[in-house]
């Protein structure tokens, strides 16, 4: 069965690539839903639902796939591998419509092609590749006249191979009709032409924004508003919430760490006197049975000395380490090369918080929850006990890390349920090793970022935008007297060469687009009007003009059609398909 072992390896290699295959994931809580979440849609795509018993059938296979490659998964890759399921799920509803409007096919006679065709399908190669590294054209008809005798894991592992298949050479005709669809008109390479080659020189009378102290410009209401309705739309944003929470840490107690060192040191004498070590320690210890012989050295500082000090069968501690209480039988020692070395048998006891520990904590949460019904008196609660409140303000729904929190989903589907508003208290959010509460601050629909947002986030350029009007003003009072101009406010008389369409850089001055946006479409020596950059006000003359030259068509094309022909690769049809696309996604009720 050495085939399916290179079948599911490079099926998973095709998964990556083309992005169309099955992802493996841990359902976690999936399968545990209620029966009103089981009847939900995960998502409606154009109309068409993805249903729950086809999302749960897919993440089952992803499952199986999953454990046979690659075990266990942390929650950070099983949440994104949920998250790639369902975005594959309904990728392959938006695509199946495109390739039916095409009328583009895979038939079984072109799928049989890419098996065992002329030239087979590469991932078909790379699966059935004998040992003198060539593709084996016999191992794979035997492998594919026996499948009838397979169990039923390998024929499913088939079945999803040759549907990855037929998924890779769809995906290979659409890109091949994009790319061949490429056409560039002579009067646009003319264009492309002129907007890299043409250049020109200008005079500049520039004061730059620095020269002005930040203290001595007033940014008022009117100023934020009319950047906002100029810039507003720029900023487009996803659904979001923000929160302040306080974490409750489910730490061990003193009784706990006494329970566990005591537990160890109960463990001494058996360890001691037990004649089948590693069925004492398997049965009594938190750590397995380990009789590795290693350097006296590689041990905790105190159990190396211990060894150093005593013969075989002395049973050291107890001893604190790796978050455990440890008592140590040393079980064999000897010198090699000057150097100790040691066997040494060791019973485990993790210092964990106990049962009553949990529920004093847990007590203690409740009575904070249930006295503070309001975000007022949830602040007054955490300033008077002082508790550390955390704030996490830009929760999207895909979000799976909160600081200080490794599996935040619960909390992020409260912030997202709509019967949660800006205000609320929630319940206690039970996870690993702690408790949480939280507070909802903030709700952002999705569409552009809302008022207060961009005008905190983008007051530095506010404040330039509003030294440019001012020293665009107070230019106007120079006429054309711009030495002067730049002498009394600080400025500067520079020449700036090589201002391109294709060029943001304007000198300098850095980004500039306005102001060298500006030069390329004056006539030559003509001054402009003050023109309110991004790091300068500038007044300019254009003194010199390079032109473009004569298109060379056929450069201008290959550079076109390799940017063309790496945007397809890059996804961008599909990302343009899934904007038009009307896609209701509800996995934040699922995962």
């Amino acid at each position: 069965m050495a085939a399916i072992g290179k079948i599911r390896q490079h099926y998973g290699i095709l998964v990556i690539i083309i992005g169309l295959a099955l992802l493996a994931f841990v359902l976690g809580d999936l399968f545990k839903s209620t029966n009103r979440r089981r009847q939900n849609d995960v998502a409606i795509v154009n109309g068409d639902k993805i249903s729950y018993q086809d999302y749960a059938n897919r993440a089952d296979q992803n499952l199986q796939n999953q454990k046979r490659m690659y075990g266990s998964l942390t929650n950070d890759q099983s949440f994104s591998i949920r998250q790639q399921t369902l975005d594959q799920m309904i990728r392959e509803i938006i695509m199946e419509k495109e390739f039916k409007a095409l009328g583009l096919a895979v038939s079984t006679e072109e799928l049989t092609d890419q098996f065992l065709g002329e030239n087979p399908n590469k991932y078909v190669v790379q699966s059935f590749t004998g040992q003198d590294g060539k593709f084996d054209r016999e191992m794979l008809k035997n492998y594919i006249s026996n499948f009838d005798n397979f169990d039923h894991e390998t024929q499913v592992a088939w079945l999803n191979f040759e549907n990855a298949i037929a998924e890779d050479r769809m995906n290979t005709k659409y890109e091949s009709l994009l790319k061949h669809g490429f056409y560039l008109p002579k009067k646009l390479a003319d264009r492309y032409n002129e907007n890299k080659n043409l250049k020109r020189t200008a005079e500049v009378y520039a004061v730059r924004y620095i020269s002005i102290p930040d203290s001595t410009v007033v940014v008022t209401e009117q100023d934020n508003k009319k950047y906002f309705e100029e810039y507003r739309t720029k900023y487009p944003t996803d659904a979001t919430r923000g929160i302040d929470y306080v974490i409750f840490e489910v730490k061990p107690s003193q009784e706990d760490r006494d329970a566990a060192k005591n537990y160890v040191a109960d463990m001494k004498e058996g360890l001691a006197e037990t004649t089948n070590i590693a069925n004492f320690v398997a049965y009594n210890s938190d750590a397995p049975y380990d009789s590795t012989w290693r350097k006296a050295s590689e041990y905790p500082v105190e159990l190396e000395t211990a060894i150093a000090e005593n013969n075989v069968g002395f049973v050291y501690g107890p001893y604190e380490n790796n978050g455990a209480f440890n008592v140590a039988r040393i079980m064999g020692k000897e010198k090699r090369n000057d150097t100790l070395w040691a066997q040494v048998a060791v019973v485990a006891h993790e210092i964990t918080a106990s049962t009553a520990t949990d529920q004093a904590v847990f007590a203690e949460v409740n009575k904070f929850v249930t006295e503070n019904k309001t975000a007022e008196q949830f602040n007054a609660a955490v300033e008077a006990q002082g508790l550390n409140k955390r704030t996490y303000q830009n929760i999207r729904k895909n979000t799976n890390r909160i600081a200080g929190i490794n599996n935040p989903r619960e909390i992020v589907r409260w912030s997202f349920n709509d019967d949660t508003k800006i205000g609320d208290i929630s319940n206690v959010f039970e996870l690993e090793n702690m408790y949480v509460v939280a507070v909802l601050t903030k709700i952002v629909p999705e569409g552009f970022i809302p008022y207060e947002d961009l005008i905190e986030r983008n007051a530095v350029q506010i404040r330039k935008a509003k030294k440019g009007e001012i020293l665009a003003e107070k230019a106007k009072a120079y006429g054309t007297n711009y030495q002067k101009m730049i002498d009394e406010l600080g400025g500067e008389k520079t020449t700036v060469e090589n201002i391109s369409m294709e060029s943001r850089s304007f000198g300098s001055f850095g980004v500039e687009e306005k102001i060298g946006g500006t030069a390329l479409g004056m006539k030559e020596d003509v001054y402009s009007a003050p023109i309110e950059g991004g790091n300068a006000m500038a007044i300019v003359k254009v003194t010199g003009t390079t032109p473009a030259g004569t298109t060379d068509y056929d450069a201008i094309r290959r550079e076109y059609v390799s940017k063309f022909n790496n945007a397809i690769l890059n996804g961008n049809p599909y990302s343009a398909l899934l904007d038009k696309a009307k896609v209701e996604n509800n996995g934040i009720l699922f995962f």
